[in-house]
């Protein structure tokens, strides 16, 4: 019987791939994205490199956008390149006709363009990208915003006959959300991957100005009653005795998932999780929260405790009593 071969791939060698990052800076060549790519790792010497020269015509036949036209040597040329991060690689190959490939080559022009207005200027990275494609992103989070308190929130006539003294959660239709990674292949079995799972369950708490807040987990803290300073108790000191003026509570430690990092939503789950269901870029150190927080229950109510009065214990003890 003839051994039957696997599809050849016209795939970049090192050169090639090392070109199409230095001509974009090492950054995303998505407009709507433009992350780093590269930066350092724990170890002095080393680099994490989250980027990806991907094939704006696929390398094998079958391939997405594969042009049968490009000879083998176009096909793994530079020409047939563009850099991304690893979530905007995926993502080009999730809706084929959105991402077509002229589209792409002008987001490689784009970018391309902009690294060599870059080159010997100094720059601030919130100007990177042109006021049009800022405009454009401000609209779609704005646009997202709007729907996603459409259809998590209960409707306006069931939260007004909510008690004043509600909790954050009670306005929500639902309690919890499922978390999943824009490329994640792992749901709905467990992801032992190494880092941040690909999918995970989390508690809503509230909106905030710029995304959802969610609940991580819930620790032990030890607030000053008289200066609302406070400080987050590990177990051991979780069991000591404090004098009268403070007071041990527990916090729920939240996570604030921003507008850009929710990629699509899907308000009916499925028959593994019947809970909406949020597509996030993990765009921030690998992860789709841009910031942390934490809520103290009394009567109810969370209250937010502010990272501006968070000290050490020791520092917390020894405050002066206000005037």
């Amino acid at each position: 019987m003839a051994e039957i071969k696997a599809t050849a791939r016209d795939d970049f060698s090192k050169s090639v791939k090392r070109i199409l990052a230095h001509r974009v800076g090492l950054l995303c060549s998505n407009p709507s994205c433009r992350t780093d790519t590269l930066g350092p790792e724990s170890d002095p010497s080393s680099v994490v490199n989250v980027g990806v020269a991907a094939h704006i015509t696929a390398a094998a036949r079958g391939g997405p956008r594969f042009d049968l036209n490009l000879s083998e040597k176009d096909r793994r040329s530079a020409s047939n390149g563009i850099w991304l991060c690893q979530n905007c690689a995926k993502l080009i190959d999730s809706d084929l006709k959105l991402y077509s490939s002229d589209l792409l080559k002008g987001w490689k022009a784009s970018a391309e363009e902009e690294a060599r207005r870059r080159v010997g200027r100094t720059h601030s990275r919130a100007k990177v990208g042109s006021h049009r494609q800022m405009v454009a992103a401000i609209k779609r989070d704005e646009k997202l915003r709007d729907n996603l308190h459409r259809d998590l929130l209960k409707s306006v006539t069931e939260r007004v006959t909510l008690p004043r003294d509600s909790s954050r959660t009670a306005k929500f239709r639902h309690s919890e959300v499922i978390i999943r990674r824009i490329d994640d292949e792992s749901y709905p079995n467990v992801d032992d991957s190494p880092g941040i799972s690909g999918w995970f369950k989390l508690e809503i708490l509230d909106f905030y100005h710029g995304g959802l807040e969610c609940v991580l987990d819930i620790e032990s803290a030890l607030l000053d009653s008289m200066t609302r300073k406070w400080c987050s108790l590990t177990y051991e000191q979780s069991k000591l005795s404090f004098p009268p003026r403070f007071r041990k509570q527990n916090v729920f430690r939240t996570a604030k998932i921003p507008w850009r990092n929710i990629l699509h939503y899907d308000m009916r789950g499925d028959r593994f999780y019947p809970q909406p269901h949020l597509y996030c870029a993990f765009a921030d150190s690998g992860m789709p929260y841009e910031g942390w927080g934490y809520f103290l229950a009394e009567k109810g109510y969370e209250w937010e405790l502010y990272a501006d009065d968070k000290l050490e214990l020791e520092t917390l003890l020894n405050l002066p009593d206000p005037d």
